[in-house]
């Protein structure tokens, strides 16, 4: 009986050792080091609180210490009024954090220019949104058309669309089922966001949509859904996902929901 391994056992942890340049001082490179992880959790959760969700925030530096770019791609969840643009908001906000992370950094000998790279996500897949509205059949705009009045359909729409354009998003779909599960699992509409989730997953076949690119997608989620006395599984799957992770990439992400009614652990399998 075979077991299956950990996704990420045999693939890169993170894309931080990749980004930060080798120093010849490693006790200099291991303070960096904790200072990113420090610095992008901060961030991330900076972004979360103002209603978007973060798939990389990372640093990218050459090995001369002579240019240090700060890369941020966010989705954005809800839009404010007009007055109050959440982008801008985020800009304006962000740019103050950032200047006393620079200055920060200085510290470790990193003086020269710096610059920050905002990417919205929502933009990316502004116009595969509209085709995908545009060129899709009756039957498949039909299992959409009753959750389009709810707040999750047209952020959801979007991550639906960028699965198709952007590789390594498990983290962001994770950030996603989380962050309105916690919000719906007292009330009796947790029952209509987890059938927009087996809509979301049945789609996601080539079968249902051509343009689709994914091989495997699974979506478990554990604990007292609905607040019955013990814990429940309900796993959503469409298509296959390897046992081992050598020769194939598995994008694998867990979080654990805390919510009135326990913990809650979600887990998330993509395989494109």
């Amino acid at each position: 009986m075979g077991q299956k391994s950990n996704p990420n056992s045999f693939q890169r942890l993170s894309q931080t050792t990749n980004h930060l340049s080798s120093s010849q001082h490693p006790f200099e490179y291991s303070i960096f080091l904790k200072e990113h992880f420090s610095i992008s959790s901060n961030l991330t959760t900076f972004f979360e609180k103002n209603n978007c969700i973060v798939k990389d925030c990372f640093f990218i530096m050459n090995n001369e210490k002579s240019f240090i770019t700060l890369y941020i791609n966010f989705l954005v969840l809800r839009k404010r009024k007009k007055k109050n643009n959440s982008v801008s908001v985020l800009k304006s906000n962000v740019s103050l954090i950032v200047r006393k992370i620079f200055h920060v950094l200085t510290h470790f000998g990193y003086f020269s220019s710096k610059r920050i790279i905002f990417q919205n996500l929502n933009k990316l897949v502004s116009n595969y949104k509209k085709t995908f509205l545009l060129k899709e059949s009756a039957r498949l705009r039909s299992e959409w058309a009753p959750f389009s009045k709810e707040i999750y359909f047209e952020p959801g729409l979007s991550l639906f669309c960028l699965l198709n354009v952007t590789k390594k998003a498990s983290k962001l779909l994770a950030k996603f089922i989380a962050r309105f599960f916690r919000i719906f699992h007292k009330s009796k509409k947790i029952r209509k966001f987890l059938l927009f989730l087996s809509k979301f997953v049945l789609n996601t076949d080539k079968k249902h949509f051509k343009a689709s690119r994914i091989k495997g997608l699974k979506i478990q989620i554990k604990g007292r859904i609905g607040g019955v006395p013990r814990s429940r599984k309900r796993i959503f799957e469409k298509g296959r996902i390897p046992l081992q992770t050598i020769m194939t990439s598995v994008n694998y992400s867990i979080i654990h929901i805390n919510t009135s009614y326990g913990a809650f652990g979600l887990k998330v399998w993509i395989f494109d």
